[in-house]
């Protein structure tokens, strides 16, 4: 029987499969990106295991000429009144936060200048680096290349090429885990494009170290099986993970591939101690853990009443009938679902709005009326031909976010469009934080927009106006979470919102090919989208500052919710970010 022949692919598929090789779409800094990494992840190779480090392997690694900074300075000094963990940085960088974006920004980068190290040299830097950890220990090294610069060859002399790069190690040493970040200015040459590019230099920009408790202690500690391991419903519904039941459960029930589920945490039964519910994709039952005196926790789903198979995104535990017990608000696929608490932590259905695609939402007293009310976030554009984020960096066509206002009796009126918050209301919002932040004794709002720019929704007596643009904290970026804290103690709530960091979006933003058609204005908005997290500090006169890149807090890579709390109980808010994307074993099929 013969055999039919592949299909040729169409001119715009292959288009799109020539995109994929940077040197065949002509992004020639993408093709140095991937170069120059490969060399990098040898330096880690060495950096791993400092024993191992051969002469004759750096040699191959470095150009004529090459000279270095001291890539672990020897003027490291701890950061006064700071409990633990202890943070060490350099003299010359004791005002400075990390990191710093030479390439970007024209500045001089901190320290001492390169100076001649040649080959014997960077071979004991790089020893003098990894002698923080001890031998033998699994030390793990990691580069991400923030920036690239490349001039064009004359005729007489090779290629120069600069990169800017983040580093990081983390491993075990005899005082406890140690971390070391830094920023790496490198000069590179190459004799022709196809050429392994060498090291010409090295410039440590920024460092820090940072020493963890002594072996056998921990700040936190994993205790999730401690806690739940004793319920069925953990081992066989929690563990398996989204690919198991991706793999088992239809579809169409909602069993998606991000996993877009939340938590809450609450006193459901009145006896003093925090329990758990559990958001679940489609087809897998919600979960409440009910804690013991013991520490432990039960699963009381079914008895109590919540054991829905909705896909659920969200859930609050907040008493919304002024009973003194938390009742229950869940987020489904295309509803919100109320249920009463009788106060021993059974619970009966007590309201059910539509309202659809629906991320998280957030709780508060808006009208002073003495019930809380509540804000529902709405994400995914209406269906129909324009079914995504329109400009992609500036979006405001997804669907609105909603205000209901608790009438009481468990009634709900939607007073959205009545309270003004019906304006830049189509953002893709990802999340929403009440505070006051202008003290002047109503909870204000601030929604942070996957697409478009984040909005301040200031309330004055119930009704809202967005006032973001005019206090300086539209923050356009990848909004995925905000926190509201007062980080420096005067008195005033500061804003951190959790974006997404990106170091490819570092690289390429920058490079004079990326959307020449804009205008520096709009390309600013895309830099500014793969910067990373922000924080804002408020001024106490309606308006903030941003004060992420002094603060050292932009870089909290694919960053999700954020929170302000005092880690080491010093009295200082320290910022905590949940962090990640997608991860699979990679099954060779493609």
């Amino acid at each position: 029987m013969p055999v039919a022949a592949s299909r040729t692919p169409s001119a715009a598929m292959s288009e799109t499969l020539a995109k994929r090789d940077p040197a065949i779409d002509g992004w020639d800094t993408e093709v140095i990106a991937e170069q120059v990494n490969a060399e990098l992840k040898v330096i880690g190779g060495f950096l791993a295991h400092p024993d191992e480090i051969d002469i004759e392997q750096v040699n191959a690694l470095t150009a004529d000429g090459f000279s270095c900074t001291p890539l672990r300075p020897t003027d490291l000094e701890p950061i006064p009144g700071i409990k633990s963990p202890t943070v060490l940085r350099p003299a010359w960088e004791a005002d400075q936060a990390l990191p710093t974006h030479r390439l970007k920004t024209g500045a001089t980068p901190s320290g001492a200048s390169p100076e001649s190290r040649a080959v014997e040299g960077l071979a004991a830097a790089l020893g003098d680096l990894a002698a923080p950890f001890e031998p033998g220990a699994d030390v793990r090294v990691k580069f991400k290349i923030i920036g690239v610069k490349a001039e064009a060859a004359s005729p007489l002399q090779n290629d120069l090429i600069e990169t800017e790069a983040h580093y990081f190690a983390v491993g075990h040493s005899s005082r406890g885990l140690v971390q070391q970040n830094a920023n790496w200015h490198c000069v590179w040459t190459r004799a022709d494009p196809q050429a392994r590019p060498l090291l010409k230099s090295i410039q440590v920009t920024d460092y820090e170290e940072i020493i963890g408790p002594e072996r056998g202690g921990a700040i936190f500690a994993d205790c999730t099986t401690a806690v739940l391991g004793a319920n069925p419903s953990f081992h066989e519904q929690l563990l398996p993970g989204l690919n198991h039941w991706r793999a088992r459960l239809q579809a169409s029930l909602g069993v998606d591939l991000f996993g877009y589920q939340g938590l809450a945490i609450g006193d459901v039964n009145g006896d003093g101690l925090d329990d758990l519910f559990l958001c679940q994709p489609g087809g897998l039952p919600n979960r409440l853990y009910v804690q013991n005196e013991d520490g432990t926790a039960t699963d009381m789903s079914a008895a109590a009443g919540v054991d829905l198979l909705d896909r659920s995104s969200a859930a609050l535990l907040i008493d919304l009938d002024n009973d003194g017990d938390q009742d229950l608000v869940v987020m489904a696929y295309d509803s919100v679902l109320i249920y009463s608490n009788d106060g021993a932590g059974r619970f009966s259905s007590a309201a059910e709005v539509a309202h659809s695609s629906s991320s998280s939402m957030a709780a508060a007293d808006y009208d002073l009326d003495g019930d809380l009310d509540l804000y529902l976030c709405g994400y995914s554009a209406p269906t129909g031909r324009d079914n995504t984020p329109i400009p992609y960096h500036d979006a405001n066509n997804g669907l609105p976010n909603r205000l209901l206002r608790n009438d009481g009796g468990w009634r709900f009126t939607d007073v959205t469009a009545s309270s003004g918050l019906e304006v830049n209301n189509r953002r893709y919002s990802f999340a929403a934080s009440w505070e006051d932040y202008d003290n002047d004794g109503d909870a204000d709002l601030y929604v942070a927009n996957d697409f478009g720019r984040n909005n301040l929704y200031r309330n004055d007596g119930g009704v809202f106006t967005d006032v973001a643009p005019v206090a300086g904290v539209e923050d356009i970026s990848a909004g995925m979470g905000v926190t509201w804290g007062d980080y420096n103690n005067d008195g005033l709530m500061d804003i951190y919102v959790s974006n997404m960091f990106s170091s490819a979006g570092n690289r390429v933003s920058y490079q004079r090919q990326f959307r020449p058609g804009d205008d520096d204005a709009t390309r600013a908005l895309f830099q500014r989208h793969a910067r990373g997290n922000s924080l804002f500090a408020n001024l106490g006169d309606g308006t903030f500052r941003d004060v992420s890149t002094d603060a050292g807090v932009t870089m909290g890579r694919w960053a999700w919710g954020s929170r302000f709390l005092d880690i080491n109980n010093d009295g200082l808010q320290d910022i905590l970010v949940a962090n990640g994307y997608i991860t699979n074993e990679d099954t060779g099929d493609l």
